[in-house]
C-alpha cells in the first residue's frame, strides 16, 4: 500500500470515528507515524485531505455495492446486504460527523455529498423498481415516493435534537427505518424473504 493510500484509510477512520473538527493534521500524522512535511506532501490542508477521504470512502462502498449485486439472490437478499453495511458503517460513524461537515465545510458538502446523494436516490428508487417487477413489492409503491421517504428519515436519524446521542444508537434507529421501510410496502413473496433474512437466526447478524 502506497503512502497516500495509507493516509487515506487512517484519516478516513479517524474522521468518522472522532468526528471532524477534533481530528487535526498533526493528529493524523502521529497516527500513520509520519512527519507533517510528508503529510503536507500529499494534501496541502485539511479540507484537501477531507474532501480526498470522502471519495476514498465513496470507492469502497461502490467496490461493496457491486459484490452485494453479484452474491445477492434476488432484491431482498441485495437490500439486506446493503442494509447490513451501512449498520456496520454506522458503528464506526461519530454522531456529529455529518452535521460537521454540512455546517463547517459546505464547499465539500455541495460538491462532494450533494452529488453522491443525487446518485443514492437514484440507486435506491432502481431497487424498488427491481422489487416490484421480481414481485417482492407492491405495484401500486410509488418508487420515487418510497425512495424520497426512506431518505428522508435516514437524514433526520442524524439531528442530535430528535435522537440525542446519548440515549439512542445510530444503528438502533437505522434498523427501525430499515425494517419499517422494507416491509412497508413489501408483498406476501416479500414478507417471507424479510422474515427469512431479517429475522432468521439461521442468517449472518444483520445488527
Amino acid at each position: 500500500m502506497n503512502t497516500k493510500k495509507q493516509i487515506l484509510e487512517r484519516a478516513t477512520a479517524l474522521f468518522f470515528r472522532n468526528g471532524i473538527r477534533s481530528v487535526t493534521m498533526n493528529d493524523v500524522a502521529e497516527a500513520l507515524g509520519i512527519s507533517k512535511r510528508t503529510l503536507y506532501e500529499h494534501f496541502s490542508n485539511k479540507d484537501e485531505l477531507l474532501s480526498n477521504c470522502l471519495e476514498f470512502q465513496h470507492g469502497k462502498n461502490l467496490e461493496e455495492q457491486a459484490r452485494a449485486e453479484k452474491e445477492a439472490k434476488n432484491i431482498i437478499d441485495l437490500m439486506h446486504r446493503h442494509f447490513r453495511n451501512a449498520v456496520i458503517q454506522l458503528r464506526e460513524i461519530h454522531p456529529n460527523f455529518i452535521n460537521e461537515l454540512r455546517k463547517f465545510h459546505p464547499e465539500i458538502w455541495n460538491t462532494k455529498v450533494e452529488p453522491l446523494l443525487l446518485e443514492r436516490d437514484d440507486h435506491t428508487k432502481n431497487l424498488i423498481i427491481k422489487g416490484i417487477e421480481e414481485g417482492f413489492f407492491l405495484k401500486e409503491v410509488n418508487p420515487e415516493i418510497a425512495c424520497k421517504l426512506l431518505h428522508a428519515q435516514s437524514d433526520m436519524m442524524m439531528d442530535p435534537n430528535l435522537f440525542p446521542p446519548g440515549h439512542f444508537s445510530l444503528t438502533d434507529v437505522f434498523r427501525h427505518i430499515a425494517i419499517s421501510f422494507i416491509r412497508g410496502f413489501a408483498t406476501e413473496r416479500g414478507l417471507k424473504e424479510i422474515e427469512n433474512l431479517f429475522f432468521n437466526p439461521n442468517q449472518e447478524i444483520y445488527v
